[in-house]
C-alpha cells in the first residue's frame, strides 16, 4: 500500500486500467476445490470459464502501479474502476469492457480527470488523433499481466491455504515491482 500511494503521488497524467483472471485450478476441478472455495468462484473471460479470483491493476504510462484489487470473478469491473480510480486525476483509460455512460458521467471531472474508454468495434464515436494515441499504450498493461503471470508466478495451483495464495500474490506482485 505504501508503494502505490508513494508511487500515486509521483504519477504520470495518463492511467491505465484492466482486469485479469487468475485461476486456482482446473474447472473441471472447481467442485472438489476448497482451499479457496469461500473466496473464489466460477468466472468468465474472454480465454472461457474459469475457477478462481479477478486482479484489477491500475498503473500510469510510465510503468508505476498505483491499484490493485482482488475480487470475486462475478463482482463488475466497472464498480471495481470506480472503487480504485476514485481519488486518482488526469486521464484514465480502459477498454471496452467498461463502456458505460453513467460511468462516464460520474468519473469525468471537468479539468482535472477524464475517462477514455475504447469504444467497441460496432460503435459508431469519432476518435481524435490524440485519443487512439493514448488507447495505443494500453497495450503495456497487457503486458504487465502476461509478464506477472508467465515469469513472476502469479498464477499457481500450488498453494494449500488461503493464506497461502495471498502470499503468492503478494511475493508476485513484489516481484514484479521491485526489478
Amino acid at each position: 500500500m505504501y508503494l502505490m500511494r508513494t508511487n500515486a503521488s509521483q504519477s504520470h497524467f495518463i492511467k491505465y486500467t484492466d482486469a485479469t483472471d487468475l485461476p486456482v485450478c482446473l474447472k473441471k476441478n472447481a467442485d472438489k476445490h476448497k482451499v479457496m472455495a469461500s473466496f473464489a468462484g466460477l468466472g468468465h473471460s474472454t480465454k472461457g470459464w474459469y475457477f478462481g479470483v479477478k486482479m484489477t491493476m491500475t498503473r500510469d504510462a510510465e510503468g508505476r502501479l498505483l491499484g490493485l484489487k482482488f475480487t470475486h470473478p462475478g463482482v463488475n469491473d466497472r464498480d471495481i474502476f470506480r472503487n480504485i480510480n476514485k481519488d486518482f486525476m488526469g486521464i484514465l483509460v480502459a477498454d471496452a469492457g467498461y463502456v458505460s455512460k453513467d460511468m462516464e458521467r460520474d468519473m469525468s471531472i471537468e479539468n482535472k480527470r477524464i475517462l477514455l474508454i475504447r469504444p467497441y468495434k460496432t460503435m459508431k464515436r469519432l476518435a481524435t488523433f490524440w485519443q487512439l494515441a493514448i488507447y495505443k499504450g494500453r497495450f503495456q498493461i497487457e503486458f504487465d499481466f502476461r509478464s506477472l503471470k508467465l515469469f513472476h508466478g502469479l498464477v499457481t495451483s500450488m498453494p494449500r491455504s488461503v493464506n497461502g495464495y495471498l502470499a503468492n500474490y503478494l511475493h508476485a506482485l513484489l516481484s514484479f515491482v521491485l526489478v
